[in-house]
This record gives structure tokens, sequence and C-alpha cells, in this order.
């Protein structure tokens, strides 16, 4: 019996290891289905998905079985195969993490944080937002991966300064914690009535007030009170660490959406986008921005407004002066700690901003770009972001020091920092967003989900986005989009709606992954980081995804078709419709 149950523990120990092996084995039947194509491509596409949501190996290992058994199974040759893992969209999102890297080693980021925090102040309220919109500026130019694990020491330096002084003012009395003082007063006045009943020669007590608690009697001793001011304080102060944390990865997640590189899910879909239409989808890094970025800043500041007072049930908690003033020292030391501003964060600076205007203007549907000036070969995002890349390893960091100086960035830093695995789970990504399409697999799938051609296309968008959102809380947000949206535009294809209709919203509601650790590993950093207990998590992020899906729902009715012409007939997509997308290219390009 002891033997057993010791090896039902052990088995439940290796739970994962166990699937790593049986998940191909049951998976095995889908080879013999009648349409051999489509069905190895859901062999393959079923096996990666499974091993992304399990993760018995680590995702970037995980990120390379498609270069196995595409070839192996005839879905894909590994030449094609290998160069849609470093094709020129990957490189462009290779480029922005060099980009991300610099910004690290030049502190510039916790520049930024720490005198946006100084000029905000250190209430719990201004504190939440700083710290919620520091994120969201960030994760608009670095990975909101990069950005949540660089804001966990400020956020932990700024937790232990608050509530440390907060401790100290309770315990002087300078502060309220949710109804003691009210509570000492009300046990002070039976007290005085009391004694006044005595001094008249009375042992009487006097009778409870209306609504004042039985431990508000004149019996009750000074310790229950001072137990309940031990709970409520301690509850409280969970409740600040807890809010603390959940705004960085609020701001971080929703400000990935802002342009069309800044996170994975929207290189996937510039990717899907490209490959089906070329140059003829009216979407580049501007008019994504134009739509977007409103987009982060309405979901953002609402977030702060309905989340922020929900979390204290509408009752900011006292801080008192004297902590609100050690938290602020606490930040100036630190931003006094970086010294004055330097070459290198200025140089730094500039180069991002250099790399969003090349971005901006390389070829805007507005105006002619600087890449039209390049004759009929155009340059295009990867080439942008290469070009301050090469700068980084060119300008000194000290140019005062001459030979002597180190570059603005080394080789050495991008190769320590660099998440490496990342840019294979994008690549993969690409992969399989390719064997579907050329086996036919994401036409199949459209084709089943035509059935919801009774649907009016905007509810039916609304479902999809939802789909796509709840989907990215088990899977990453990148996995999610190389799935769905090749799914998505067949289903456009099937009702004749513009496909970004469908492709867009759905891109942008798979980066609200809000409610569970394993949606980003973000969302784990924060999860643990803060001690959070599950529903912590679950109930306040189940009310940032409602807020943030109907802000994108809205705006898109808003401004979709301004912008991309949403609700529009989709010219650009009449030929990729008719024959391009639906027919077999040739796997060498």
């Amino acid at each position: 019996m002891r033997n057993g149950k010791k090896i039902a523990l052990q088995a439940l120990a290796l739970w994962r290891q166990i699937l790593m092996v049986l998940i191909p084995i049951i998976l095995l039947p889908l080879l013999f289905f009648e349409d051999a194509q489509k069905a190895r491509c859901a062999y393959v596409v079923s096996i990666v998905g499974l091993y992304w949501i399990v993760e018995p190996i680590p995702l970037g290992a995980t990120s390379l079985i498609p270069v196995v058994l595409y070839p192996m199974l005839g879905v894909l040759t590994t030449e094609r195969t290998c160069q849609l893992y470093m094709n020129d969209i990957n490189l462009m999102f290779l480029g922005t993490l060099v980009m991300a890297v610099a910004i690290e080693h030049s502190h510039l980021h916790q520049r930024i944080a720490l005198k946006t925090l100084c000029l905000l102040g250190t209430g719990i309220k201004m504190l939440c937002f700083g710290l919620m919109f520091i994120s969201m500026f960030l994760s608009i130019w670095i990975n909101n991966v990069a950005i949540t694990a660089m804001m966990m020491p400020v956020v932990n330096s700024l937790a232990h300064e608050l509530l440390q002084e907060r401790r100290r003012s309770l315990s002087r009395g300078n502060i309220d914690v949710e109804g003691i003082a009210e509570l000492r007063e009300r046990v002070a006045a039976k007290a005085a009535a009391a004694a006044a009943s005595a001094n008249n020669g009375s042992t009487k007590l006097l009778p409870l007030q209306d609504g004042v608690n039985e431990e508000c009697d004149v019996v009750l001793p000074m310790m229950k009170v001072r137990n309940r001011h031990r709970v409520l304080d301690k509850a409280t102060e969970h409740r600040i660490r807890a809010l603390l944390y959940l705004s960085v990865l609020y701001g971080a997640n929703t400000g990935t959406i802002a342009t069309i590189t800044s996170g994975a899910s929207n290189i996937v879909f510039k990717f899907v986008i490209e490959d089906l239409y070329g140059d003829r989808a009216p979407v580049d890094y501007a008019l994504w921005m134009f739509f977007a970025l409103p987009t982060a800043l309405i979901g953002t500041g609402l977030t702060f407004l309905i989340v922020v007072p929900a979390f204290f049930r509408c009752k900011s908690p006292d801080l008192g002066k004297e902590s609100r003033d050690y938290t602020m020292a606490a930040i100036r030391r630190s931003y006094t700690a970086l010294g004055p501003v330097k070459f290198h964060e200025v140089a730094v600076l500039l180069l991002c901003i250099l790399l969003v205007f090349l971005w901006l203007f390389r070829d805007p549907m507005f105006a002619r770009g600087w890449a039209t000036y390049f004759g009929t070969i155009k340059p295009k995002d990867a080439t942008a972001v290469t070009i301050p890349v090469i700068l980084l390893f060119m300008i000194p960091s000290k140019p005062w020091e001459g030979a002597k100086s180190p570059s603005l960035l080394s080789w050495d830093m991008v190769q320590a920092k660099l998440p490496w695995s990342v840019i294979l789970l994008i690549g993969s990504g690409f992969a399989i967003a390719e064997g579907m399409r050329v086996s036919g697999l994401s036409e199949l799938m459209g084709q089943k989900l035509s059935t919801l051609g009774h649907m009016s296309p905007f509810p039916l968008m609304i479902c999809l986005s939802i789909v796509s959102s709840f989907m990215s809380e088990l899977v990453s947000n990148s996995a999610t989009c190389t799935v769905l949206l090749p799914v998505f535009d067949e289903l456009a294809k099937d009702l004749h709606v513009n496909p970004l209709l469908f492709l867009i919203p759905a891109t942008i509601a798979s980066n609200y992954a809000f409610l569970l650790p394993v949606g980003t590993p973000a969302n784990a950093m924060v999860y643990e980081q803060g001690r959070l207990s599950l529903m912590e998590m679950v109930l306040p992020g189940f009310l940032v995804k409602t807020i943030t899906m109907a802000v994108t729902i809205i705006l898109t009715c808003v401004l979709g078709d301004p912008i991309f012409g949403m609700f529009q007939e989709a010219d650009w997509a009449s030929h990729a419709i008719e024959g391009n997308y639906t027919t077999s290219i040739p796997l060498l390009s």
C-alpha cells in the first residue's frame, strides 16, 4: 500500500514529463486522417500548442519542433521552415530587443521612472497612476516582460519605504486605519460616561448607543482594539503592496498594443498580413499607432479610475504625511544615485527618437516617405531598426576618453541580456502560420467557422476578440495569434468582410492577459514578487480585461473605419481572397 502511494506521488511529481511523452502518442491518430497534408500539419500544431500550455520543456525548445516535424511529415521543407525563423519581421523584432537592452544598459528607463514619480508625489493613487503610465509608456518601446522585470526593484523599494514608515506612523497614532480612531473615541466616551456614573454613586453601565458594536462597551479591553488594529492594518498593507505590483502589470500589458513593433502578437499580425497581401494592406507603423495608442491611453486611464477605487472599496487608505515624505525621500535618493544626466543616456534617447522617426516616415499612407527615394526596392522596417542598432556599437559612451571609451552597447551585453527564447517563439509562430496556410488547414478551420455566418460582422468581431483574449490566458499571445489570425482571415474571406475588422481587434485583445500567472512571464513575475493569491489576480484582472476589451471594441467602431476602412469592402484584399491565399505556393521562395 505504501509502495503504491509512493509511486503515485512520484508520478504526480513527474506529470509534465509524463505528458511530454503521452501527447505525441495520443495525437498519432491525426496522421491517419483522409486529408494527409492538413492532418499532418494539425498534428504538429497540436503538439506545439499543448507543449506551450503544459511546458514540459522550455518554450524556446518547444519552438524548434516545427524544424524537425514539418520536413519529416512533408508539410514544409527544412530550408523554408528555417527561413521563417529569421525573416525580415523577426529581424526587426530582434532590433527592437537590442534597443531595449541599450536602454536598460544606460539606465535611461530608471531615470524616466524615478523622475516621473518625483513629479507625481507619493499618495497611493498618484503612485499607482505613476507606475501604471510609466510602465505603459516604456512598454511601447521595450518588451513588456523586460519592463516588468526592470520595474520590480522600483516597486520593491517603494513598497518597503511606504509601508515601513506607515507602520511607524500607526504606532504613534498619527493616522487612522479603517475606523479604528472612531472606535477608540467611542470606547473613551463610554469610559468617561461610566466614570461619571460611578462618581454619582451608580454602578450600572450605560446602554449601548445605536449602531455601536458590542465591542465598544466600556468593558471592552483595549487589547481587542489593538488586535483589530493589527488585522485591518495587515490587510490594508497587503492590498497596497498588491496594487503597486498590479499597476505595473496592467500598464505594461496594455502599453504593448500601442505600436506594431511593441509586442510579439503585433509582430505576428504584421507577418500574417504581409504574407497574405504584401504591401497592399493599409497597415503601417503610423496608422497602427493612430489607432492603438489612443486605445492604450484610454484603457490605462479607465483602469486607473475604476480599479484603484474598487481595490479599496472606494476608500483610499490614509498613508500619513510622514509616510509620504519618507517614500518621496527614498525616490529622490534613488534618483540622486543615478548622478547627473550622462551622454550615454542622451545618445540612447536620441537613437530611440531616430528609430521612431524612421518607422513613422518610412512609407506612410499620408505622405511620401524616405524609403521611396531609393528606387524600386524600398527599405522596410527591418532596415529602419538596423540603422540605430549599428550606431549603438559605433558611438562611444564617453567620447572625451577617446579610443578608451566603450561604445553605447557591447556585444557581450547583448548576448547576456537578449531573450533568445522569445525570438525562437515568434519564429515558430511564423513557421506554424505558414504550414497552416500551405497545407490548407487554416482554410479548413475558416470554413468550419463560417457556420457563424448568420451573425453580423460586428457581433462576430466581438466574439472572435473575446476568444483571442481568453485563449491568451493559457497560451502566449504570439502563439494565440499564430493559430487564430490565419483562421480569422479565412473566415473574413468566406463572409466577404474586410479582414482587418477581425484581425486587428483580435490581435489587440490577445495582449489583454490579466487573469492568470501563466498568461505571460510578466504575470508570473508580479504574482511571485507581490505574493498575491490567485483570486487577488483574477478578480481585478477580470475587471481590467472587461474595461480594455470594451475600449477596444468602442474605438474599433469610432476609429476603425476612418483609419483602416474596416467597415468598407477591402479592394486591396480581393486578389489574395480570390486565389493567392487558398492555393499552395512554392515551398522555396
